[in-house]
Parts: C-alpha cells; sequence; structure tokens
C-alpha cells in the first residue's frame, strides 16, 4: 500500500506541480499583502498616538505654565496682603508716638499758635518719610519670594522623583516652572543636586 502511494505521489504531473506552486505564490502575496495592510493600520495608529501625546503634552505644558503663574500671583497677593498690614501697623505706632508723646510736650512748651503748627507739621514732615522708610524696609523683607519659590520647585522636583527618574515630560513641566517661579537654572541644579543628595 506504501508502495502504491509513492507511486501515486511520484506520478503528479508538472502541470499540477505548478498549480501547486502557483497557489502557494498566491496564497503567500495574500499574506504579505495583509500584512501589509495591518503594518500599515499600526502605523496610522501609532501615528495619531503620537500626535495625540503630543497636543496633550503641549496642553500640559500650558496647564502647568498657567498653574505656576497662579501661584506666583498667590505667592505674591500674600506677601503684598502682610507688607500691607505692617506698614499699617507702622503707620498706627507712629500716629501714636505723635499724638500722645511729642505733640502733648509740644503743646505744653510752645505758647505761641504759629509755633505750634510749625511744629506739628514739622514732626509730620520727620514722621512720614520715616515711616515710608521703615515699612520699605519690611516690605523687601517680607516680599522676599526667593525661599519661598525655591520650595515650590523643591516640592515639585519631589514629586518628579517620585518613581525614581525624571522623563522628558516632566524635565519640561520643571524647566517652564523654573521660568515661571523665576529661579536661574544653577539654582535649580542645585536644590535638584540636594534633592538627590537626601534620597
Amino acid at each position: 500500500m506504501a508502495r502504491k502511494a509513492k507511486a501515486k505521489a511520484s506520478e503528479v504531473t508538472p502541470e499540477e506541480k505548478i498549480k501547486r506552486l502557483e497557489r502557494k505564490i498566491e496564497r503567500e502575496r495574500k499574506a504579505r499583502v495583509d500584512a501589509e495592510a495591518v503594518i500599515e493600520e499600526q502605523s496610522r495608529r501609532i501615528h495619531e498616538a503620537n500626535e495625540n501625546l503630543r497636543l496633550s503634552n503641549k496642553d500640559l505644558e500650558a496647564s502647568n505654565e498657567e498653574l505656576a503663574k497662579t501661584m506666583t500671583q498667590l505667592t505674591s497677593a500674600e506677601l503684598q496682603r502682610k507688607a500691607t498690614a505692617i506698614t499699617l501697623m507702622v503707620a498706627v505706632v507712629l500716629f501714636i508716638i505723635s499724638e500722645f508723646a511729642v505733640e502733648p510736650v509740644l503743646e505744653r512748651r510752645v505758647q505761641s499758635t504759629y509755633a505750634l503748627v510749625m511744629g506739628k507739621l514739622a514732626i509730620l514732615g520727620l514722621l512720614l518719610p520715616t515711616e515710608i522708610i521703615v515699612s520699605r524696609l519690611l516690605e523687601n523683607q517680607v516680599t522676599n519670594a526667593d525661599s519661598i519659590n525655591e520650595e515650590m520647585y523643591l516640592n515639585l522636583l519631589m514629586s518628579a522623583y517620585e518613581d525614581g527618574i525624571i522623563t522628558d515630560m516632566e524635565r519640561t513641566i520643571l524647566n517652564s516652572s523654573r521660568k515661571q517661579l523665576g529661579l536661574s537654572k544653577k539654582v535649580a541644579e542645585d536644590l535638584e543636586d540636594k534633592l538627590k543628595a537626601m534620597i
């Protein structure tokens, strides 16, 4: 029986062999066309995904810049409020000193109304510059936002380093935040080195 099957297999005509080869070539060609279609579809999807990711990164960067800007404005507003409160306190203290310490002494010692008015104007002339100088000094101390901005940038760095690495997108966000907070590259690098030493 085996010999007969072998004999039949060897009896395949050249035309049948050609047809078999043609069918095989056609199957391979169709498989190649299908594979190319799949590759093309995947390439299109990857391109769309990359484009969506690029747009998302752009939106995220814009949102981050807006957030950093808002944080800076809030910080400035808070510091300005503190500086205004301090200036008001200085003005009140100077007013109290003038009304209850200096002017009563002038009123007791100076008999002339004209001299008294001139003396009060002189006190006012001295108190106003004193108030302005003191309030500016205090305002400069209170509104020194560098340390606050550095602390905010350090917090962003800590968030970025939570998984142990900084991705390109995180690096872009950090650079954008650094600029918004008004920090130099050197300060940002020092803060990052400080954080790495702590980790």
